[in-house]
């Protein structure tokens, strides 16, 4: 019984990794935009970028404390957020979709793989694939 607390409370710290370095880089690539005076056409593509960047972190806590199937872990990393994403996309574009859905599954996938692989693999760690 403790042991399902304890993969509760890991879910739980991995969400909030994810939630804490997508906001923090969402809000730089904002600023960014903003000082920089520049349009707003690449905003969908920071955004991609950010919850990348949040997939890989969360990906690499949960593959270093897990400590196998890095692979496993960042294709369910990775797949979990595209359906996220996606999903609010549809809500947001009214049930429109957009050209960039398989861009941002490749980025997503690839960031978030990368990130468990290198969390298996950390030196502490030094398991494998």
């Amino acid at each position: 019984m403790e042991n399902k607390k304890i993969d509760y409370i890991l879910l739980l710290k991995t969400i909030l990794i994810f939630v804490i370095f997508s906001a923090v880089s969402v809000f730089l690539f904002a600023a960014a935009l903003y000082f920089l005076e520049s349009g707003y056409e690449y905003s969908p593509l920071f955004a991609t970028i950010s919850i990348a960047i949040g997939c890989f972190a969360a990906a690499f806590y949960l593959g270093s404390k897990l400590g196998k199937n890095g692979i496993l872990i960042g294709f369910s990393v990775g797949g979990i957020v595209f359906i996220i994403a996606t999903l609010i996309t549809l809500l947001v574009n009214s049930g429109a979709v957009s050209m960039h859905i398989l861009l941002r599954l490749v980025i997503l996938m690839l960031a978030s793989i990368i990130g468990a692989i290198i969390g298996v693999n950390r030196k502490d760690n030094q398991k494998y694939i």
